[in-house]
């Protein structure tokens, strides 16, 4: 379901196969971004190829930025489809998290 790439500074998650981040996808991955928090202090989200995200998604990535946040950590996304860069003006959280065009912008700010 995801697959990660550490480069630089950063761990860097895929989505492969998924196009909606919902309760059921969030669920099943939560865990495994926070863990890395425990080698990294940076966690890029590359959203390529998600056209959806739900409420328990985005209370996912709420929950992962919290505790990136107690750790002294970033949580960035990168490769955000249109339709969820509207959900997230929509709820206002593009000002809560740290959002880039692409892959190589989240690593340049790293």
């Amino acid at each position: 379901m995801i697959k990660i790439v550490k480069q630089a500074a950063a761990s860097i998650v895929t989505f492969e196969n998924v196009s909606r981040f919902n309760a059921q996808t969030s669920l099943s991955v939560k865990q495994e971004i926070i863990d890395l928090y425990n080698d990294s202090n940076v966690v890029i989200i590359n959203l390529l190829g998600i056209k959806f995200v739900d409420s328990a998604g985005f209370g996912t990535f709420i929950s992962i930025l919290k505790i990136a946040k107690e750790r002294n950590g970033r949580l960035l996304f990168c490769n955000i489809s249109r339709e969820v860069q509207d959900l997230f003006e929509i709820m206002q959280l593009h000002i809560v998290f740290e959002l880039f065009e692409s892959l190589e912008d989240a690593l340049a700010s790293c």
